[in-house]
């Protein structure tokens, strides 16, 4: 089961379509999908210098270097040396480089976003400073990165069990994101209450039962994908390990395995066997979807009586089990 699409961003007055427009999603999906950059544009004039600030962000190494600004004046030039500043500020100067940013150019939010997430996964930023950058993004433009920030931000206020954070991401976000931050506010019930039912399927036996999550034998609950080629998670002791499925096409209701998703867990089953391994499989997203587990990584833990401790779901969620 691949990512949920991404949330709706923040209402925003749109721009009129542009090829200038177009050629900035193309190049925003294929960075999303992991595909190689399209083919550069045909634009004149400032569009082409803010497709190339767009490709340098792009492209640029968060941990090495910086993005090479393409503008020789101007407030895009003045916004993209902001941004290069930002970038390689001492770290107590940070906060003030943020607060002060403009980004009016995509390039410059998409620079932000990538160095900022990397800062995050490397635990280099405080909680403060963390949120102060998805509350920068959550104005960013295009409509894409703020919904990056919508889910980075919704992810971590649900790992630190921070109410108030929510109901703040919620003013900001406003009336377009309501139906995401409602998927969040149903996992936020869940918390220090019983464990919810999933319809898994055994593997590699393949048998199903309806199962609250605290009779998986397991104090820990990891559910990711099993892509091809990737190697089988090392589980921690302790850990029950649940599978969705790639397509999530199955009605989570059936008693049997059919079509596109047996042949999934089939092959699952054989994978599994053959490393000597259990796990469960999930073939509806819809159970997913109805409890608000919406992106991968995720892992659930338990307390002693069963109920669930604790959450942490895609950008806040641990990169192995």
């Amino acid at each position: 089961m691949p990512p949920l699409p991404q949330p709706s961003p923040p209402a925003l007055v749109a721009p009129a379509p542009s090829r200038y427009t177009e050629a900035e999603t193309a190049l925003l999906e294929a960075l999303d999908w992991g595909w190689a950059q399209p083919a550069a544009p045909n634009l004149k004039g400032p569009a082409a210098l803010d497709y190339r600030w767009l490709q340098a962000a792009a492209s640029f190494d968060p941990d090495h270097g910086l993005p090479a600004s393409p503008y020789a004046g101007g407030a895009a030039a003045r916004e993209a040396q902001a941004l290069r500043s930002l970038l390689q500020a001492p770290p107590d100067q940070v906060p003030d480089r943020l607060k002060a940013l403009t980004q009016r150019q995509g390039g410059t939010s998409l620079a932000l976003w990538r160095w900022g997430q990397r800062r995050v996964r490397d635990g280099a930023f405080l909680p403060p400073l963390r949120r102060a950058w998805e509350d920068q993004l959550l104005a960013a433009r295009p409509g894409v990165l703020r919904g990056y920030a919508l889910r980075h931000a919704l992810c971590w206020a649900l790992a630190e069990q921070d109410e108030a954070r929510l109901a703040a991401i919620r003013v900001r976000a406003g009336q377009d994101a309501a139906e995401t931050i409602q998927g969040f506010q149903r996992l936020f019930g869940l918390l220090g209450g019983p464990s919810p039912d999933l319809r898994l399927w055994s593997l590699p036996g393949l048998s199903y039962r309806d199962a609250p999550l605290d009779q998986l034998g397991a104090s820990r609950i990891w559910i990711y994908p099993a892509a091809d080629g990737d190697s089988l998670p090392v589980l921690p002791a302790g850990t029950a390990w649940i599978i969705p499925s790639p397509s999530g096409n199955q009605d989570e209701r059936e008693a049997s395995l059919t079509g596109t998703t047996l042949t999934e867990g089939q092959a699952l089953a054989e994978r599994l066997r053959a490393a000597g391994r259990t796990a469960h499989f999930a073939p509806s997203r819809r159970a997913f979807e109805h409890l608000g587990l919406a992106w991968f990584p995720i892992l659930i833990e338990l307390d002693s009586q069963g109920y669930l401790k604790s959450i942490r779901m895609g950008d806040a969620g641990p990169r192995q089990p």
